[in-house]
């Protein structure tokens, strides 16, 4: 009954806007890779490359925000801000991190943009192992 719905709805582009949604709410971006890992080999050859490239985006952003709140934790555990210029270097760590952070968010949003319109299309994606922002 489900995979009826999912043909019916169209699973490809729900599952980019799963992870645009899981851009600002943490745990649904882990439900659409998922979903997209497991529909890896179902489906004709575009929703394969979507579904491809959906795992791989979501897997490196959910790897890299990991590093980046390993590095911010660690940052503030050890500096505990006893004199000013320690406060002024973890103030410039934080603000690297976020920005980093920030510019990662964009790299995922506008890939899940391009995708929804490509899927939209019900065309296959050329190189979906590639890891360039505006996929082909």
């Amino acid at each position: 009954m489900t995979d009826v719905a999912v043909k019916k709805a169209g699973g490809v582009p729900s599952n980019y806007a799963i992870i645009l949604f899981g851009l600002f709410f943490f745990p649904i971006q882990i439900v659409a890779m998922l979903f997209a890992k497991r529909r890896l080999t179902d489906g004709g050859e575009w929703e394969r490359s979507h579904y491809e490239m959906q795992y791989r985006s979501a897997a490196v952003y959910l790897v890299i925000q990991a590093v980046l709140f390993g590095i911010g934790a660690a940052g503030m555990f050890l500096m505990h801000g006893k004199s000013n210029v320690e406060v002024a270097g973890l103030r410039t760590w934080v603000a690297v991190i976020t920005y980093a952070s920030y510019m990662l968010m964009a790299w995922l949003a506008i890939r899940c943009v391009r995708g929804l319109f490509l899927a939209g299309a019900k065309t296959p994606l050329a190189n979906p192992r590639s890891y360039t922002i505006w996929p082909h």
